[in-house]
This record gives structure tokens, sequence and C-alpha cells, in this order.
């Protein structure tokens, strides 16, 4: 058990994300809706981490798409200001905390649907494996130890747990969120994701 978390799940009995979902929609908020897909991103604010193709991304997907996003993190102040921007434009639907809280982190891993790496380059990387073990579906860019670590469907469907691109644009990143809704508007194909990535071992 996490102490962390207010509710306790592992692969075996997932029941438990939900209810942290839920938790955490309430706490920072966001409309309260377990079905609503969730992505987060806890990160230095940075164009290294590609925190401008994640504002320019949303800023393309959220006025017709349902999906919500946290944020925790801090750094560059444009970045900073531009994402509280984003939360004020879509309350809600976006929610930024500037900063950074350990305890926070763990609810917001455990609470997502999806977490967004689109970093422009990445030796290593330790976000996609914590997601991957909190049951959220890592989308990263393909560089590095995020390739490295998570396995598109289209190179193997059967450990599929996360999803690849390719190239450091908006366009790029916003093909592979939708892709990502696409998932999850398939439960079985969410649940193969996540069982996949929630049991995968990096000892």
């Amino acid at each position: 058990a996490n102490p962390a978390l207010p509710f306790a799940y592992d692969a075996q009995h997932p029941a438990g994300k939900a209810a942290n979902k839920e938790a955490l929609q309430a706490e920072i908020g966001l409309t309260v809706d377990a079905s609503v897909p969730l992505f987060g991103n806890i990160s230095r604010l940075t164009d290294q981490k590609g925190c401008d193709l994640i504002l320019a991304a949303l800023e393309r997907l959220l006025p017709g798409t349902r999906l919500q996003f946290v944020l925790l993190g801090s750094g560059d102040p444009e970045l900073q200001q531009a994402f509280q921007a984003l939360a004020s434009e879509y309350p809600g639907k976006v929610a930024v905390r500037i900063g950074f809280d350990a305890r926070l982190a763990h609810r917001i891993e455990a609470a997502c649907d999806f977490y967004l790496m689109p970093y422009r380059f990445e030796p290593c990387g330790l976000n996609q494996m914590y997601s991957l073990r909190y049951g959220a579906i890592p989308i990263v860019r393909c560089t590095g130890g995020l390739a490295d670590s998570v396995t598109d469907p289209r190179d193997d469907p059967d450990r599929a747990n996360g999803i690849h691109f390719h190239e450091p644009t908006a366009e790029a990143l916003v093909w592979a969120i939708r892709k990502a809704l696409a998932v999850h508007e398939d439960p079985e194909a969410f649940r193969h994701f996540r069982l996949n990535g929630m049991t995968a071992d990096f000892s």
C-alpha cells in the first residue's frame, strides 16, 4: 500500500484506481467523472521535456475533445504562465499546480489514465516506469530510454503498454493523444495496455 494514496489498488484489484481518480479530480478542481480520460504530466517546465508541445497539442484538442489534463511542475516562467492561462480558459478540464509536491505526484500518477512524455531527448527516464506501475499508460516520444521501456502496439500487440510517436511536433503529439483516446474507447484494449504496464518487470 502507498501511504500517499487514499485508495489501494494493483493489477489484480484495479477498482481503487478509479476511486483515486475521482478523489484527485475533486482535490484539484476538475469535473469529477471517472469515465473522462485523464492525461497528466509531472515535469520541469523546459523545452527539453517537450512542455511547449503539450501546450500546443492541448490548445488544439481541448475545444472539441472529451479529456482532462493535470500538470504538476515548475520551470520556465513563460511556460508556467501559459499553462496557468490554459487552466483559466478550461476550468474543470485543466488543472495546473506550480511547484513540486511528492505526495501529490503519487496521487497524479495513480489517478491518470495516460501520462504525457513528449521529451526531445531522454537517456533513461523514470516517469514512464512509474506510470506503467501505476496503470497510467505512457505516451512517449520514441527516444532513448523511453523507446526502450514502453512498447507500442505496432511493435508488439501482445506486450503493448504505451504509445510511441516520433517527430518532436505538436501534430505528432496530437496524433498520439487521439490514438490514446481510441484505446480508451475500447475497454478490452484499455485493460490490456494497463495490465501489461502494471506487470512490467524492469529489475
